[in-house]
């Protein structure tokens, strides 16, 4: 599996990168591991001040990290600096709210007194598509960060550029070395990573044929999955349908990020006496 950046809009090959090997991983995987052990009596609140720090310099850099995505996958530039922003939204929102939710939880029990209490469960992977370079990161590292669970990425082979430079800005803000490792791997390294002992469970976005490739070996090692699958949206204009707020629309809901989103409207379905000029 090659990693490479190529330029989508002039087919020049910016980047390629070199896949890490078995080594690299098991290091990566026993430095996050460690970090498990060091995380899992600390408190909640000790790790938002991180959060706070990577939003800020997402926003700092919107640009220069924008234009990363430009190049990596070709979506437009002001639509990646939408996504830059999106994370910087998101990291703040779990620093300001993941005590909250992971607080412990009082249940009633004619025992006597019982709660539920939400603890880490050590090393997780993600492997991520290639639509939303950061923000598909984001969404997986900011909440497990703080739940303290240590993370590694597989990112999509045609974004490695967008990898790195998470990695890099993550690194920047003083997280711990283990809190997000990059990998460059092929699927038998996957695999291997899924199996290993350490590693706790796997979530991914992208195919039907991925995730069920990745479901089957989490099954058959008895880990947790989260899946996160295409789908097949579709834009139903009926009879009574208010047709100036639907101009307003509907070419977003194909084209935005070029109709490379799991919930663009992938078909239309339109009653017969719906005309739109």
């Amino acid at each position: 599996m090659a990693y490479q950046t190529i330029n989508p809009y002039t087919d020049e090959i910016i980047k390629t990168y070199d896949n890490h090997d078995d080594a690299y991983v098991e290091e990566a995987i026993e430095k996050g591991h460690q970090l498990y052990k060091s995380w899992r009596d600390d408190p909640v609140e000790s790790r938002a001040g991180l959060l706070y720090k990577l939003a800020d310099i997402f926003e700092a850099r919107a640009d220069e990290l924008a234009k990363v995505l430009t190049v990596d996958m070709g979506k437009r530039f002001v639509e990646a600096q939408g996504e830059v922003a999106l994370c910087v939204a998101i990291a703040r929102y779990y620093a300001d709210h993941a005590a909250d939710f992971l607080k412990p939880e009082p249940i009633q029990s004619e025992m006597g007194e019982a709660q539920v209490i939400s603890r880490p469960t050590g090393v997780l992977l993600m492997v991520e598509p290639w639509n939303f370079p950061y923000y598909q990161i984001m969404r997986v590292f900011a909440p497990n960060y703080m739940a303290g669970n240590p993370m590694l990425l597989k990112h999509a082979s045609n974004t490695p550029s967008s990898a790195v430079a998470f990695e890099k800005v993550v690194k920047e803000a003083g997280a711990p070395d283990g809190s997000l490792t990059n990998l460059f791997v092929d699927y038998d390294q996957v695999n291997r990573i899924i199996a290993d002992d350490r590693v706790q469970g796997v979530a991914l976005t992208g195919s039907e044929r991925a995730g069920q490739l990745i479901a089957a070996e989490a099954g058959k090692n008895m880990k947790q999955s989260s899946l996160e699958l295409g789908g097949s949206d579709p834009f139903i204009i009926l009879d009574d349908a208010d047709l100036s707020e639907i101009k307003k629309i509907i070419a977003g809901a194909r084209l935005y990020n070029a109709g490379q989103v799991c919930t663009s409207s992938k078909r239309f379905i339109v009653t017969e006496k719906i005309t739109i000029n």
